[in-house]
């Protein structure tokens, strides 16, 4: 009596991706909360109120409270009070104008 060779089950490609998209999940998650919060990705937008410490070649420098930061081109004269406006943690002004 013969019983023949059982071949063994492999599983379908609904489970398959169904793993698959559990796992990746699963690593966006743990990525998420310990390597990059998500609330990094969304930067706040700082104004501040900033006097120009000098101005080269049409580019103003203003330090903010984290970094100087450029203004190009610049209409102002060093000493000048400055409103600018930032993302947090970034390099660049959004925009800038002049306190009345």
């Amino acid at each position: 009596m013969s019983y023949g060779s059982a071949t063994p089950s492999e599983p379908s490609m609904k489970k398959l991706v169904l793993i698959f998209g559990i796992i990746a999940i699963g690593a966006f998650i743990i990525l998420s909360i310990f390597v990059f919060p998500i609330k990094n990705l969304i930067r706040d937008d700082v104004t501040a109120e900033v006097k120009i410490l000098s101005k080269n070649d049409g580019i103003c420098v203003v330090d903010t409270a984290d970094h100087p930061r450029g203004i190009n081109p610049c209409p102002y004269v060093a000493g000048d009070t400055v409103i600018v406006k930032y993302k947090e943690g970034t390099s660049d002004i959004i925009s800038h104008e002049l306190k009345l």
